[in-house]
């Protein structure tokens, strides 16, 4: 009896242990990343008024700071990831319409697919149409 119980304590203390080191990409995008770099057509734009926030599995909050008016400007949205991958990101008509927010951003539309480049506990690169956008964890 005494060899069940310590087996099925190993067992459990193992699994929990594979738990804690999941290398599960929505666990590690949980955060504020404020965006530093984009990268295009070999030009590399240096921006740090930018935020993208991953609030928890589903939400996550696009912010935007206005250094001429001295304001922030921000939506909500929800994120899909299909794969390890890939992160589909789609803004909601919460704070603005969508509409009303994509003038500025560099979205062509209210949704935009990213493949997953790289991901760690303080940066975080994405690439979708042509651009590679690298953050660091706020």
């Amino acid at each position: 009896m005494k060899g069940n119980l310590r087996d099925l304590v190993l067992a459990a203390a193992c699994l929990w242990g594979c738990a804690a080191c999941s290398d599960d990409v929505a666990d590690r995008l949980k955060g504020k990343w404020q965006l530093q770099t984009v990268e295009a057509d070999g030009a590399t734009q240096r921006v740090d008024t930018v935020w993208y926030n991953f609030q928890s599995e589903s939400l996550f909050m696009y912010q935007i700071y206005q250094p001429v008016t001295g304001r922030y400007v921000y939506t909500y949205g929800y994120k899909t990831q299909p794969d390890a991958r890939t992160l589909r990101l789609q803004l909601a008509n919460y704070t603005l319409r969508v509409e009303q927010f994509l003038p500025f951003t560099d979205w062509s539309s209210g949704v935009r697919t990213f493949r997953v480049v790289h991901v760690d506990s303080r940066r975080l690169q994405l690439e979708s149409e042509g651009r590679r956008y690298s953050f660091l964890k706020f």
